[in-house]
């Protein structure tokens, strides 16, 4: 069908059936307001929210904030560009034919699903791709990429319920996996074998027993090994022959219910399992690599977390006061940073464990509920359904929270949302990914917050690292070299070291108990930036530098080595472990 829209040679003999090439008389919002779709205040805020997210459609930003449906936005956009949008039944006729053209190309259906594009070639040999975005030039250009020999291109809009419903449709037919069925049936027999099932499950109760936090399953040339991350090392637990990784992965993938035909695109799921005596939660990612897919499992015992005191967190006195003097604010942000598997999520808990007196109301937003805490509301997060970070933050800023726990400020509207309710008399608590303390600042700006928001808002901002323990059942009492000295001597004040007492170094051997690595469990080490009105200034100056702290200031300042090297000095942990875990910057 030719679409009502001018045709463009591109050269070589190629014809587009596009959107018209000359800009339209009236933009989409003044189309709109003319249909008395929305309202002029609706499309000012919508305008708004554009120019702090440079790149969203207006259109995306309407519907997003629920002043109109994609079903009365799209005829009007449809209008504007000069495109035809596809009917339901009309899209439902093509099903066959995007399958077949899709496969052909080696475009993955999850790929059409996940930018919502079907792509089909009709008998006229015209390449139609209906999209929800078909002017998004990146789509454009994969699609260009892929069928590089169209005489003639159609572009046409289509709304999201349909394609989600057309690709559903596809994956329900006949011969829409990447396997056919006499393999797709061989691999489950496999996967259900009793030496698979019984191998599987020995590598999960050999990690519980190790006390590991994830499992890599890793494919070789001409074998595959699994790995443990104990105390945040990782360490050999097995290797195996080849022949039983496609058993394996798929075993796995069986009980995580994921499609064990796709190996191609990367994967998530999730399952529980008691193995060792305890019950875990497990989180699945698989991506295809060169040997095969490699697999990552991570464990969350269920039976963990009853310890969430500062006791537990190992802070220093110090640190430990202004940690409970920001859990007692009524109101701002309280960000803890470092990279996954730092511990954030613990010290956080324990921030929601001493403020939960019966006396607040306590939300919190968590993808995935790692934790169940007594008294508190805890939200899980469900983006395939559009059920966000933000999404969820609006919601619950209805439900006359005192304390909000947002699992991690991911992009600006979370960033806005988590900013305006700290505003608006609501303490939250929060992580982000950032290198140090110093960082957070930069970042929340880098997203968008304008600066005197984030300088009013932010009451402190908490840096942190996880080193191991050494193990008390062997370590023995050690030498520090001239250099570790000069270093403790140049960290350590004469006030610090005359609290710590007589410095204990001491160094790891190796036993039963901790499994000949010489360390046994993991505490943190902190940094910590109070948002002091020196600092304010900074911040809305767009300068957060150490310069930018005050004399004072820098003189209490401790960096993650400084306070790392104080355990040294206490015989926690080692000097090694605290320049592999945090550096020597700053020290």
């Amino acid at each position: 069908m030719v679409l009502r829209s001018e045709n463009a040679t591109l050269g070589n003999g190629i014809v587009e059936v596009s959107a018209r090439d000359e800009v339209p008389r009236l933009r989409i919002g003044e189309l709109l307001l003319k249909a008395e779709l929305i309202s002029e205040e609706e499309l000012d805020q919508a305008l708004v929210m554009q120019q702090r997210a440079p790149g969203e459609r207006i259109g995306a930003l309407l519907i997003k904030r629920g002043a109109i449906s994609e079903d009365a936005f799209l005829p009007v956009l449809a209008e504007q560009l000069g495109l035809r949008l596809l009917e339901p039944a009309t899209l439902l006729e093509y099903k066959e034919a995007v399958r077949t053209t899709m496969a052909e190309a080696r475009m993955a259906l999850r790929w059409g699903r996940q930018h919502m594009v079907a792509v089909w070639r009709s008998d006229d040999e015209v390449l139609h791709v209906a999209a929800k975005d078909p002017i998004k030039s990146s789509m454009r250009e994969i699609v260009r990429a892929q069928f590089p020999n169209a005489g003639l291109y159609a572009w046409q809009l289509c709304r999201t319920r349909d394609l989600e419903r057309l690709f559903d449709e596809i994956e329900r037919s006949e011969g829409a996996r990447s396997v056919n069925l006499n393999e797709l049936h061989h691999l489950k027999e496999l996967a259900e074998e009793a030496p698979i099932v019984e191998l599987v499950n020995s590598l999960f109760a050999r990690a519980t027993d190790a006390r590991a936090s994830d499992i890599h399953v890793e494919p070789e040339e001409f074998g595959f090994s699994v790995r443990a991350r104990v105390d945040g090392v990782l360490k050999a637990i097995e290797a195996y022959s080849r022949e039983k990784f496609d058993a394996v992965v798929s075993r796995i993938k069986l009980i995580s219910e994921l499609d064990i035909a796709e190996r191609r695109l990367p994967q998530d799921g999730r399952f529980t399992i008691r193995a060792g005596g305890i019950e875990s939660d497990v989180r699945v990612s698989v991506i295809p690599g060169v040997w095969g897919e490699s697999i990552v499992m991570r464990l969350l015992p269920k039976e963990r977390g009853g310890d969430f005191s500062l006791d537990a967190l190992g802070m220093e006195p110090d640190h430990r006061a202004i940690f409970e003097h920001w859990i007692s604010e009524p109101h701002g942000i309280v960000l803890v940073t470092g990279p996954t598997g730092s511990g954030k999520s613990t010290s956080l808990y324990t921030a929601l464990t001493l403020a939960n007196d019966r006396t607040n109301k306590i939300i919190t937003v968590e993808d995935p509920v790692e934790f169940h805490l007594d008294g508190v509301t805890q939200i899980q997060v469900q983006p395939e359904i559009g059920y966000t970070f933000a999404s969820a933050l609006r919601a619950i800023l209805r439900h006359d929270p005192d304390i909000v726990m947002i699992g991690e400020i991911r992009d600006l509207e979370t960033a806005q949302i988590a900013v305006q309710a700290s505003l608006t008399g609501h303490m939250v608590f929060s992580t982000l990914h950032t290198n140090d303390a110093l960082s957070a600042f930069n970042r929340l700006i880098d997203m968008g917050v304008e600066p005197f928001l984030v300088a009013s808002s932010l009451r402190g901002v908490l840096a942190q690292r996880l080193v191991r323990r050494l193990c008390p059942a062997c370590s023995e009492r050690g030498v520090a070299t001239p250099e570790q000295v000069a270093l403790l001597d140049r960290v350590l004040s004469l006030e610090q070291r005359a609290l710590l007492g007589d410095a204990n170094v001491r160094r790891p051997v190796g036993c039963d108990s901790c499994l000949g690595s010489g360390f046994r469990g993991r505490i943190g080490i902190y940094e910590f930036l109070p948002v002091s009105d020196s600092m304010r200034a900074a911040i809305a100056a767009r300068s957060v530098t150490l310069d930018a702290l005050t004399e004072g200031e820098r003189a209490q300042w401790r960096t993650l080595s400084g306070d790392g090297l104080i355990k040294v000095w206490r015989g926690v942990t080692t000097f090694a472990e605290v320049m592999r875990v945090a550096g020597s910057e700053g020290v």
